[in-house]
């Protein structure tokens, strides 16, 4: 078997083509985030049905990640990269149409509410693959002891998306609802353009052959991670999904003012989220145990701190803290578990951990939106309490962690 110690390093700008692809789609997620709830509102959808549109989707995602990052161990980090930017692509466009059509009258009721379902569904199918093919890309060409920084400008690379979504979606809201959702399609299929024309496949050092083996959700060695990044994007959803409703009925806002004031909140907190990726988990030496004991409490004082807000000013500055919390928990529980096993499994496992955030917004905004009609403050306080179990359970698994001997310690990538 060749050697696995030393993988080859990628010319900057392809690394760097990788990063803007997963930008772009940062771009059009942030987006629909901030649009969906006024968006929803604007066609007769209520809070529950708005919440079930982001649940199926995100199941979808969940369901099909995995899949794709074995699959992206087999054919190659490329062709399943462009699947899933195209597959971003046009199934933006898709859904973009849908709602279209709603505005317009020409479909409305359960046939407007399932074609937007299945067009949202649909595209996360296919965008599923993108995450996964980028991660395994960073791991292919990336040392461990440059892993964690590599993982921290890939999220920071998602986040700088965050940023920017909501203050695009903020300023041509002013021209329609629908319109960030069609740039953000745009900008997507320029960059699926640019990795087909430019990208190159990186060098691999493991058989392919041996990479068709499922990985075990419960393994072991990535599980514990796999759990806080589940758990702490459950708690996050929650709140993502109910947070535009927060703002507008506390506030007593119309829904293009909404729309404005929840994309300067997001992008608050993505810019939080950014200082975290691109500072503490690329510059700062810390381990991935160190930055999820840091970042879990960061976000149960932010949950906290929703319950309290009394101006759009605070609430702005709240989805701060959460942001710089959320910024260093993502890298430490990618980072973690990409560390935790070989580079005949980085696809496969990036597959798992890509759909992390997609399974905790599988029940989170249906919860989030279910509490939210019995207590408008209720999915913030319950997200504050999870953390707590949380806490406690990173910072008992990293203790055992690091008193493994140094033998038994699963980051190794030279055994």
């Amino acid at each position: 078997m060749p050697s696995i110690s030393s993988p080859a390093s990628a010319p900057k700008f392809s690394t760097r083509l990788v990063l803007f692809s997963v930008l772009a789609t940062g771009v059009g997620q942030s987006m629909t985030f901030a649009l969906l709830a006024p968006l929803g509102r604007e066609v007769g959808f209520g809070e529950v049905q708005i919440g079930l549109i982001i649940t199926c989707s995100s199941l979808a995602f969940t369901l099909t990640s995995p899949a794709w990052g074995r699959t992206n161990d087999r054919w190659g980090r490329k062709p399943v990269l462009l699947l899933g930017l195209y597959g971003y692509a046009f199934g933006c466009i898709l859904f973009a149409s849908v709602f279209l059509f709603g505005i317009k009258g020409l479909l409305s009721g359960m046939t407007l509410y399932l074609l937007a379902i299945f067009s949202r569904v649909l595209m996360a199918s296919l965008m599923s693959a993108s995450p996964s093919a980028a991660s395994a890309y960073i791991a292919d060409t990336t040392t461990a002891e440059q892993r964690m920084a590599g993982m921290g400008r890939l999220g920071a690379a998602r986040t700088l998306g965050a940023i920017l979504g909501p203050a695009l979606s903020g300023l041509f809201a002013t021209i329609g609802l629908l319109a960030p959702l069609y740039i953000a399609a745009g900008i997507t299929l320029l960059s699926s353009i640019l990795v087909a024309v430019v990208l190159k496949e990186p060098p691999r050092t493991a058989s392919r052959t041996t990479t068709k083996l499922k990985l075990k959700l419960f393994d072991g060695r990535y599980f514990p991670y796999i759990l806080v990044g589940f758990l702490t994007f459950f708690a996050f959803s929650m709140m993502s999904q109910t947070i535009g409703f927060y703002f507008q009925d506390r506030f007593a806002l119309d829904g293009r003012a909404t729309a404005q004031a929840l994309g300067m909140g997001m992008m608050v907190s993505a810019v939080m989220s950014f200082f975290s990726q691109a500072y503490l988990a690329s510059r700062v030496k810390m381990n991935p145990i160190r930055l999820m004991n840091l970042g879990l409490p960061v976000l149960m004082v932010g949950y906290a701190l929703l319950l309290f807000a009394g101006s759009i000013a605070a609430l702005v500055a709240f989805l701060g803290i959460l942001g710089l919390g959320l910024g260093m928990v993502s890298p430490g529980f990618t980072a973690g578990a990409s560390l935790s096993v070989g580079p005949e499994e980085q696809g496969a496992v990036g597959g798992l951990i890509s759909a992390c955030p997609a399974a905790g917004f599988v029940l989170g905004p249906v919860v989030g939106t279910s509490l939210y009609q019995i207590d408008h403050t209720l999915p913030y306080l319950c997200a504050c309490l999870l953390m707590l179990p949380l806490i406690i359970y990173a910072w008992r698994f990293g203790r055992t962690d690091q008193r493994k001997p140094s033998k038994d310690l699963p980051c190794r990538l030279d055994a």
